[in-house]
């Protein structure tokens, strides 16, 4: 488990232990604290390699994004990329030629999550150079 992970969890069951409400009446102690906000996206076992049938392996993508409002992933491309699409475990996302960027996750909340993806291109199409960004939406400690 990442160092940060397991200390921002860590952090999050102190918060909500201490925020409890007492069984008894009594002096109450109200801690409140600000956690950086981590918001990250990698990609793991991927080919560089175009397949003949057009599909380029990715990867294993892994999203991290601990603000309260969600994140974007977008990939980043290059354009001009005529009928080419993104899978994301197995969803189809179009990617328009005329554009260099393209939201690939819209999530409305924090997340951890493990996904395939795989690129889509056509069948001449060489070594095709992506990234992926990772945004959060919300405020940013």
């Amino acid at each position: 488990m990442n160092t940060n992970r397991a200390k921002g969890m860590a952090m999050s069951v102190i918060a909500l232990m201490l925020l409890a409400q007492p069984a008894a009446a009594g002096p109450v102690i109200n801690i409140m604290g600000r956690v950086a906000t981590v918001c990250r996206v990698s990609l793991a076992g991927g080919s560089p390699r175009v397949a003949e049938n057009g599909k380029r392996d990715l990867g294993r993508l892994t999203e991290l994004c601990n603000n309260v409002d969600g994140y974007r992933l977008v990939l980043l491309h290059p354009a001009g990329l005529e009928d080419a699409a993104v899978m994301v475990d197995g969803q189809r996302i179009p990617i328009a030629s005329d554009s260099t960027r393209t939201v690939i996750v819209d999530s409305d909340h924090a997340d951890y999550r493990d996904r395939n993806l795989t690129l889509l291109v056509a069948d001449n199409t060489l070594a095709v150079p992506v990234n992926i960004e990772a945004q959060p939406k919300g405020m940013i400690f």
